[in-house]
């Protein structure tokens, strides 16, 4: 199947990147669109940054609670949904599978995680670098980078989230030979988006369970931009020290920041 990504027809503007609400109120915008028939530049638009909070609410509520073994599991079903809208955007049975999604979290007893509430801020940075010719090229070096090798792509999250994704599934479109597993790392620093992390977010399950999908892979860094570079240094010093002791890691962006 050929991918055809939202960003090349979206409207990229701040009142569809502003938002504050709960992971409910997210499954219920997603189902609604997907549903329609007939969608407008508007409805795609929605449908481009309300998926990858799905991936934000259910990051930010695993780290809430570190000890949970099942949370990890959940996140992963919860990416491969956000995937798949961004890839089956018109196909109206993917709306079914975030009803079941949203079924299973309730069902496995985590009605809590749908209050989870979101906010997310105005960034023009993040609206300039999701241009679908910057994710395009930032596709066709990782397919360089990884050949016919195997890699794990680890998404700084949460701003490179939703161009993570799409860049993601370009590649997966140009390569296609299914070689390349996706996450999402948190590591947000703006104190006005009130996260503050020191470090990058991670447990220690995940840490093994990142450990383990590695094996065998090349691994790859990804963020949507770099400016000083500090941002991905302090990622990768921290993932070489806690995480990967002996492997190299590759970095990738759709653009540095200081060309504009």
């Amino acid at each position: 199947m050929t991918y055809k990504s939202l960003y090349n027809f979206i409207e990229l503007k701040k009142e569809f990147q502003i938002y504050k609400g709960s992971l409910s109120s997210i499954f219920t915008d997603i189902v609604k669109i997907l549903g329609k028939k007939n969608k407008t530049k508007q409805d795609y638009s929605i449908l481009a940054f309300q998926s990858p909070r799905i991936i934000r609410a259910l990051i930010d509520y695993k780290n809430k609670n570190p000890d949970d073994k099942k949370l990890l599991k959940l996140l992963r079903d919860g990416i491969n949904v956000s995937l798949k809208i961004y890839q089956k955007y018109d196909d109206p049975r993917i709306g079914d599978e975030v009803l079941k999604f949203k079924k299973k979290i309730i069902k496995s007893g985590y009605d809590d995680i749908l209050q989870e509430k979101l906010q997310q801020y105005f960034d023009q940075i993040n609206l300039i670098v999701s241009k679908p010719e910057l994710s395009q090229k930032a596709a066709e070096k990782l397919n360089k980078l990884i050949g016919s090798k195997k890699a794990i792509i680890l998404v700084i999250g949460h701003g490179a989230i939703n161009i993570g994704m799409d860049v993601f599934l370009r590649y997966q479109d140009l390569n296609r030979k299914n070689n390349l597993l996706f996450y999402v790392v948190r590591f947000s620093t703006s104190p006005y988006k009130k996260y503050k992390d020191d470090v990058p977010q991670l447990t220690p399950d995940e840490i093994r369970y990142i450990q383990k999908q590695a094996t065998g892979r090349k691994i790859i860094l990804y963020d949507e931009n770099t400016y000083t570079g500090t941002t991905i240094k302090n990622v990768v010093k921290y993932l070489s020290k806690k995480v990967f002791h002996s492997h190299k890691i590759n970095i990738l962006y759709n653009l540095n920041t200081k060309n504009l």
